[in-house]
């Protein structure tokens, strides 16, 4: 019975730790497995971080590529350069959290018989950072937007729609 128990608890964990994954911290279990269904078309589908492991840079990278089509005026261009130190420094920030939660996982999952107790409020106090995390980056978001002049909107908001398109036609092609 035991044995059992402990492959429940083992299993349970497991399966907690594959959705907070594809919640967007798969990048706690390894620098290469950032591949999730939870990415849809706002990662491109199922994909792969580039073999450097450089998420941060990748995103970076991205934001840019976005942006430059905004045709930003100096001002305009300032602010999105504060925003992007910003975005920088949080992952960067978020990548030592992901080692620390990632280490004090494994520690636990080390002992002869884990304390799920202390394990579901690990799991529960990351998700609760998480969700802080994501607000402040629609924060961050929206201080930029207010930042643009309307034809700038207008193609930023032109782009979610066509992401909630694509999102809505994957959601419609699954059985």
């Amino acid at each position: 019975m035991k044995t059992q128990r402990r492959f429940a608890v083992i299993g349970g964990t497991i399966a907690i730790i594959t959705v907070l994954a594809g919640m967007g911290i798969a990048e706690a279990f390894g620098p290469k497995l950032c591949c999730s269904p939870f990415f849809g078309p706002f990662g491109g589908g199922f994909h792969r971080c580039r073999g450097d492991g450089d998420m941060v840079g990748f995103v970076l990278k991205r934001l840019d590529s976005k942006v430059e089509k905004l045709n930003l005026t100096p001002d305009q261009k300032a602010k999105y350069d504060e925003l992007r130190a910003q975005v920088k420094e949080r992952m960067m920030a978020a990548k030592e959290d992901r080692m620390k939660f990632r280490e004090a996982l494994r520690a636990e999952m080390a002992k002869e018989s884990p304390d799920v107790a202390a394990l579901n409020a690990m799991m529960k106090q990351k998700i609760e950072h998480v969700s802080g995390v994501m607000q402040d980056g629609l924060d961050l978001f929206a201080r930029f937007y207010s930042t643009l002049d309307e034809g700038q909107k207008q193609k930023v908001l032109a782009g979610f729609r066509k992401r909630m398109a694509a999102m809505d036609k994957c959601r419609e092609e699954r059985p």
